[in-house]
């Protein structure tokens, strides 16, 4: 029974390096669950991280469960209860724990589907002692908790670091004696500041539907708001791959994150708001993590919201390519790709690169905050042909608020500049390169200055989307490819939804609905949350967490793209005040 899906994981053990196996004699056991395929979850950092820092506790094993492969996924669904972990191949049930890492809100299906294949209730309601408590954390669920609130015993509000040492302290202090689920969940709450348990607040709705408040049950001492908890870089070792592998995105890459957060302050990106302040490891630092652990491959990837803003980078890349280290790079702004970033991507032979521009125009750039001219775009570009790196990837943004026919067009014209001035440097080379235009549909996102605004819709985009396509099709060296808008919807659906989104969760995970399916038959309009532009003083399923954060900061923020004025990038020093994340 299941002998396909153990000799698979069996395999992925095989080539691993850096597993940890641990006997369970005596230990709160986690079952560490990914929502997606092994190749996509063992390529997130934070996945791996926490994987890490659990199992540096002494009275914890931490073992790694996923999404089945399609070719396992039939057999699961005939042997309901007996989704298995990697490490020991033990069923789900035989945990303490399962602990979702939740990325993005498109995997928020898969969960509850692996909670039907553990043979797990959906409902966090229906599970009595006999059944392991169920949580989620990741940046998907500390920026709106809501459309799982119903399915999950309690969600952890929080970078790593700085949670999990309390989250410990309280799961040792359950050997001293017997405790109901109730009473685990409410000391939970009272004990682990950033622990949110859904079932003991209580939410209610205005007649118009929107919502009314979000409040601790009656009885329940508990804060009317889940602190964000956030990390003290400076105390803690950078997050870096704790297991290699070949079977991933970024095959036998040691990753290291180098910074959290990022200062540029993009209207867009909810990591620019909710990881604020921007923090960075010192290069020091860096190269003392990563000293002597990469010789099996010589590969280091450095990761961050952008990895060329990093004070130090300079010196970083010098230092690491002095030691060995084949460098990558998870994201650039192309306004400071510093010579020494040049020579290490021109050293490690990248084919590839890509740069942001996410808007055609000036003026959309302006909009969004990006900060980002014609001119440092197509010096960029310049630098890095001229270092060989002669294949470029474009990433781009389609209905972004006040989005004209005209930036549209901007878009077009972007990409065969961008394809000129590659051709202009590349002259009398053996190949030329390839401009690659990813496009990918705007979904607002909670707490950034676009929450109030409403989704462009499928149609719409799809419409805008042929246009730019039409409009390149015919050039040579220019690809365009674009996400599917429909997809784009559920992700604001779920992105900015409440409780009762939950239903559609329901519909496609239990029911095995397709989503055009659950949309046509829940008892409401999904419109509602992702079609619809909000109030000013309209109250937001996620405000049940403070990020600290300001409302009048992102209104104001807000009301200054509709103006089209931009704002200064955060100081690293911390002085600022304007947004309140960094108020004494």
């Amino acid at each position: 029974m299941l002998w396909k899906l153990k000799q698979r994981q069996q395999h992925w053990l095989a080539q691993e390096r850096g597993t940890v196996f641990k006997n369970w004699g005596g230990k709160f056991r986690i079952a560490l669950a990914f929502p997606n395929r092994y190749a996509i979850g063992m390529s997130n950092l934070g996945f791996q991280s926490v994987y890490a820092s659990l199992n540096r506790e002494v009275n914890i094993v931490c073992e790694r469960v996923f999404y089945p492969e399609p070719e396992d996924l039939s057999e699961l669904e005939q042997h309901a209860g007996r989704l298995i972990s990697v490490e020991s191949q033990r069923p789900i049930q035989d945990f303490h724990l399962l602990a979702f890492s939740i990325p993005f809100e498109n995997d928020y299906p898969n969960a509850l589907e692996m909670l039907g294949l553990a043979g797990i209730p959906p409902h966090s309601s229906d599970r009595t002692f006999d059944h392991p408590l169920v949580a989620a954390g990741g940046v998907a669920v500390f920026l709106n908790p809501e459309p799982l609130a119903d399915f999950m015993d309690f969600m952890l509000i929080g970078e790593a670091e700085a949670i999990v040492p309390d989250l410990v302290e309280f799961v040792d202090g359950l050997a001293t004696g017997s405790f109901s689920r109730g009473e685990i969940l409410a000391g939970l709450a009272g004990a682990v500041a950033g622990t949110y348990v859904p079932s003991l607040y209580q939410v209610s709705y205005r007649s118009d539907g929107t919502l009314e408040a979000i409040q601790p049950a009656p009885g329940k001492n508990l804060p009317e708001k889940v602190t964000y908890r956030r990390a003290d870089l400076t105390k803690s070792s950078p997050c870096r791959s704790a297991i290699l592998t070949p079977n991933t995105e970024f095959s036998d890459v040691t990753l290291i994150e180098i910074g959290r957060g990022c200062g540029r302050s993009c209207r867009f990106c909810a990591a620019g708001y909710v990881y604020r302040p921007v923090r960075y490891h010192s290069a020091a630092r860096l190269v003392a993590e990563l000293d002597g652990t990469f010789a099996g491959t010589g590969r280091v990837g450095l990761v961050s919201a952008a990895v060329s803003d990093h004070p130090e980078v300079s010196s970083l890349c010098g230092t690491l390519m002095n030691m060995g280290a084949s460098l990558s790079f998870s994201s650039l702004r192309a306004d400071t790709i510093v010579p020494e970033v040049v020579a290490a991507l021109k050293s490690s032979r990248h084919q590839a690169v890509a740069i942001a521009p996410e808007a055609g125009s000036e003026r959309l750039r302006r909009v969004i905050n990006k900060n980002l001219s014609q001119q440092q775009i197509y010096n960029a570009v310049e630098r890095l042909t001229e270092a060989g790196v002669l294949n470029l990837k474009l990433y781009c943004m389609i209905g972004l608020p006040t989005e004209q026919s005209s930036d549209l067009e901007a878009i077009v014209e972007l990409a065969k500049g961008i394809k000129h001035h590659v051709l202009k440097i590349s002259r009398g080379r053996k190949r030329l390169g390839m401009i690659t235009l990813s496009i990918h549909s705007f979904v607002p996102k909670a707490f950034t200055p676009f929450q109030w605004v409403s989704f462009a819709g499928a149609q719409e985009l799809k419409k805008r989307a042929r246009r730019v396509q039409k409009a390149l099709q015919k050039v040579p060296n220019v690809r365009v490819h674009f996400d599917l808008p429909k997809w784009a919807y559920v992700q604001a659906l779920l992105a900015r939804g409440d409780r009762r989104a939950g239903v559609l969760l329901e519909r496609v995970s239990i029911d095995k609905l397709s989503w055009s399916q659950a949309l046509r038959t829940v008892p409401f309009n999904p419109d509602f949350w992702v079609m619809r532009e909000r109030a000013h003083d309209e109250l937001f399923p996620w405000e049940i967490i403070d990020h600290g954060v300001k409302r009048s900061y992102l209104w104001e923020e807000y009301r200054r793209a509709l103006a089209e004025k931009p704002s200064p990038p955060c100081p690293v020093d911390g002085t600022c005040q304007r947004c309140g994340v960094c108020e004494p």
